[in-house]
């Protein structure tokens, strides 16, 4: 049986319908499409965001640990700085760690003391004119015979000598006296002349006064640990109060004034002179000490700034012409166009900075160039020893070249590393020695020059105790008033003058001159 076929009418209209709702599903899906598209590119979006977010945490991370190893190696770094590496005073050395006593002088070979076959030293007897107390021991009350006990002794006539040598303390009162006189012709009357140091109606004699001194400045006893320590030694009969030990200190140093200038004047012709500073407090901030001098030379300032004012203040370096060689711990400032003199750096100096390189950086060029300075400077002591005056020119020439070949390897090793502790230190101390080479070994070319700074060093330890004793300084005079005493002092050792001596006669207004010392130990 056939179908009835369908009306086109409602054929039409079946799919008019049909289409309808299948538009319909279309635009159901688009919408579908479309949101899950932007539910995908949020996704993606969030992915992104999520992924940088974490990117920036690693990244900020990975830039901590960093620092914090670089600060672990700065650590480790500053736990092995000592006396080799750096400038830092044995005296410093923390507890636990070994101390680091910097030594370059060359075994012998032989055991510690006395060689073999040295005759020991000992205090000699005196001669009998010379004994100025005698001791008479005999048996005491109730003693005898050391065999049988029996206090039936007597003496043989017969003594053993043991001779003793002491000091001691003897507080002296002097009365002086000046007498008035009456001239016959004119009947004028007049007293006999009394001396500058006794002013007063009753003083301390310059004796004392020279112990106060050498107390203050060169023992490094505080004011009141001076007073205290003469009250003791002489049972309380002298108790010289602080005020009095402070105006004596500024009187000593006004009375030294004319010595002052004629050292300094002495100071700037020599041919080398030594210059360093360190740092002082007054009044709680810091402040500069500084030394110029020589071997027979100590010349001391003092500011309350370490600065070119201070320099030129001083008036020592400024006048010094371009004959004149300045040794110093490469203090930059010299290198002023202001200054005509020559510049020498200290190799010690250099050697740390050395040795300071290779604790921080594990790079072993610097080891191997402070070793070439040592090894030369040995070279050149039993040069001397023969009567050399210098190396001759191919030494010197290869020196040099060892000298290129290990800043060649320190260039290298440094790019190979660029971001290391230390890294920035190296590339300075490379470029330091590569513009100031001539400075740093001139003394290869002229065995008559210095290698080391040392002299300024050891001029200054005496401050730096001052400083661990005393703390600070009450002003920038009374600072001053202690390098003017200590220069007077020094320089009075430094040419076989005795200090306490050399105090007394400026205590009793008659210090030594600058012309006394040097005529009487000529140069």
């Amino acid at each position: 049986m056939t179908s009835k076929p369908e009306d086109p009418r409602r054929r039409c209209e079946r799919l008019t319908r049909e289409n309808l709702r299948l538009r319909d599903q279309l635009d159901f899906c688009r919408r579908q499409i479309a949101t899950l598209t932007a539910s995908v590119k949020n996704l993606r979006e969030s992915k992104k965001a999520a992924q940088e977010k974490y990117n920036e945490e690693l990244a900020q991370k990975d830039t901590i640990i960093e620092k914090l190893k670089f600060e672990l190696e700065r650590a480790n770094a500053r736990l092995n700085h000592d006396g080799t590496n750096t400038g830092t005073p044995t005296s410093q050395t923390r507890a636990g760690q070994q101390k680091a006593v910097p030594n370059s002088r060359r075994s012998s070979g032989r055991r510690k003391g006395a060689p073999d076959g040295h005759e020991k030293s000992s205090l000699q007897p005196v001669s009998d004119s010379e004994v100025t107390d005698t001791v008479d021991h005999t048996l005491p009350d109730g003693s005898g015979c050391p065999r049988c006990g029996s206090a039936d002794c007597i003496p043989t006539g017969e003594s053993e000598v043991k001779y003793e040598y002491d000091v001691q303390i003897k507080v002296v009162r002097k009365k002086h006296r000046f007498f008035y006189y009456i001239c016959k012709q004119c009947r004028k009357v007049f007293r006999s002349l009394i001396p500058p140091n006794l002013k007063e109606k009753a003083q301390y004699g310059s004796a004392l006064q020279a112990l106060l001194l050498s107390l203050t400045n060169t023992v490094n006893a505080a004011m009141n640990k001076a007073a205290m320590f003469l009250a003791g030694i002489t049972g309380g009969a002298l108790t010289p109060c602080e005020g009095y030990i402070a105006k004596l200190q500024s009187r000593a140093a006004k009375s030294l004034g004319r010595f002052r200038v004629d050292l300094k004047n002495v100071l700037i012709s020599r041919s080398l002179v030594y210059w360093d500073d360190t740092v002082i407090f007054i009044l709680q901030k810091r402040a500069c000490f500084r030394f110029y001098g020589d071997e027979r030379i100590a010349y001391y300032t003092a500011h309350e700034h370490k600065n070119m004012q201070s320099i030129e203040a001083d008036n020592v370096l400024c006048v010094l012409t371009e004959d004149i060689k300045v040794m110093h711990d490469h203090n930059t400032i010299n290198y002023n166009e202001k200054f005509r003199f020559e510049n020498i750096e200290c190799n010690q100096h250099l050697q740390r900075d050395c040795q300071k390189i290779a604790d921080d950086t594990h790079h072993f060029w610097s080891l191997e160039l402070k070793e070439l300075i040592s090894k030369t400077i040995m070279e050149r002591n039993d040069a001397i020893a023969r009567g050399g005056k210098a190396f001759d020119d191919e030494y010197i020439r290869a020196f040099h070249r060892s000298v290129d070949e290990c800043l060649e390897k320190g260039r290298a090793e440094n790019k190979a590393e660029p971001e290391i502790y230390g890294a920035d230190s190296e590339r300075a101390l490379i470029n330091r020695i590569e513009k100031y080479r001539r400075n740093y070994f001139m003394w290869l070319e002229d065995f008559s020059l210095p290698t080391t700074n040392n002299l300024s060093e050891r001029g200054l330890r005496g401050i730096k105790s001052h400083m661990k004793i005393s703390g600070q300084f009450e002003s920038e005079k009374a600072a001053d008033n202690h390098a003017i005493i200590r220069s007077y002092i020094e320089t009075c050792r430094r040419n076989g003058i005795n200090e306490i001596q050399a105090l007394q006669r400026l205590c009793d207004g008659n210090p030594y001159t600058v012309a006394e010392i040097f005529q009487t130990n000529p140069a």
